[in-house]
């Protein structure tokens, strides 16, 4: 049975036909000492950063991937409409790629209003590891400079809203960059594949193996 990839959530999933990729911040780590899984990543989010504790965070953080109890670093990334010191995420966002490269690990990147600040690093720092942008809004010309350089794209509830300007950078996508989430809302992930498959005018079955195969490519799982 080819399992159902939820590549970015921030719910608990105990389905056993589907890979849920929990997203928690190292500070909600530190606070609630969760249980950190497999099917977990970690990473620290732009919303959430601060000075005092950013050092103790990227050890935590680099501590957990050298133990191999995650999947993936994130999310992290960078926020433009946040009242959070955006040289600091910049910073941050450095760390966690360089934490990515150094432990071959991948990684899922919140962006907002940071497209080109995000492009930019890519280009400066040139990493190996697979980025995942998450959450994926905005129109194709954009959506086409994140794959230009490389990235996978993961989208959301978004899709079932009827957006023009999201319908046609999904549809545009190519399916080898494509991956699917629940993120923050409640609705399911079953209902998003199928108003993704909807969209691409294929069989729900198909974009499950589809991009279950997008996540071995990535996972090397």
């Amino acid at each position: 049975m080819i399992p159902i990839v939820d590549i970015h959530t921030h719910h608990i999933s105990n389905r056993e036909d589907v890979i849920s990729l929990r997203s928690i911040d190292v500070n909600e780590y530190r606070m609630q000492n969760e249980l950190i899984n497999l099917r977990s990543t970690l990473g620290l989010h732009p919303w959430y950063i601060s000075n005092k504790n950013s050092i103790d965070n990227l050890a935590i953080l680099e501590e957990k991937i050298a133990d191999k109890t995650i999947y993936a670093i994130g999310e992290c990334g960078l926020d433009n409409l946040i009242d959070v010191d955006y040289n600091l995420q910049i910073e941050l966002f450095k760390s966690q790629i360089l934490l990515s490269d150094k432990y071959k690990i991948p990684i899922i990147i919140h962006q907002v209003k940071s497209h080109e600040d995000i492009l930019k690093i890519k280009r400066e720092m040139n990493p190996n590891q697979p980025w995942i942008i998450h959450g994926m809004r905005l129109k194709w010309a954009i959506a086409k400079e994140f794959l230009n350089a490389g990235m996978f794209l993961s989208f959301g509830h978004h899709l079932l809203n009827s957006d023009s300007h999201l319908m046609d950078a999904f549809l545009q996508t190519p399916l080898d960059k494509i991956f699917l989430e629940t993120d923050n809302s409640a609705i399911a992930i079953d209902d998003i594949f199928v108003k993704a498959a909807e969209i691409k005018s294929m069989e729900v079955q198909t974009l499950k193996e589809i991009v279950y195969q997008n996540f071995k490519t990535v996972f090397k799982k």
